[in-house]
């Protein structure tokens, strides 16, 4: 997979029930060329707004991964134009779970690398506010008093 930018290549983007491997994430992007590589990984925490938290679920719409690919698209895009200066590609990848997870799973990864760490943490900072705001997913919190929550994920 490749976006229209040249510089950034988009080597995954995906809405997956599988678990996310944050080593593998940072394998894909890895490159002679790549001085730094960032990595954010969001995971289950223990708890929320002072109540303990169990687990999550997490539920996509079907256009989720579409929404992805084409949110990835934009922001690289945006980013190609605001910060054209890299000469080296960029590479990105990313994705969110789905399905149940316990605490310390990995709901999202998104590992990009490039030249210089300016450009790749600015990149992964957008590409990961970016899709929690546009990306149709939900969670469902379980707390260990028994009670559970839907929380959108976008935003």
């Amino acid at each position: 997979m490749s976006t229209s930018d040249r510089r950034v290549h988009v080597v995954h983007a995906a809405v997956t029930l599988e678990p996310l491997e944050e080593t593998a994430a940072r394998a894909a992007v890895d490159a002679a060329d790549a001085g730094a590589v960032v990595l954010f990984s969001g995971v289950v925490r223990d708890h929320d707004e002072g109540r303990g938290v169990t687990r999550l679920s997490y539920t996509a719409h079907p256009t989720a991964e579409a929404v992805l690919r084409e949110v990835v698209d934009q922001v690289i895009h945006e980013h190609a134009a605001v910060h054209p200066a890299s000469e080296r590609a960029m590479r990105v990848w990313i994705a969110h779970r789905v399905g149940e997870l316990a605490v310390g799973d990995a709901a999202f990864v998104c590992a990009v690398s490039a030249a210089h760490r300016g450009e790749a943490f600015r990149l992964c900072s957008d590409l990961v506010d970016t899709v929690k705001d546009q990306v149709p997913i939900w969670k469902e919190q379980f707390f260990d008093d028994g009670g559970s929550e839907w929380v959108a994920a976008l935003g």
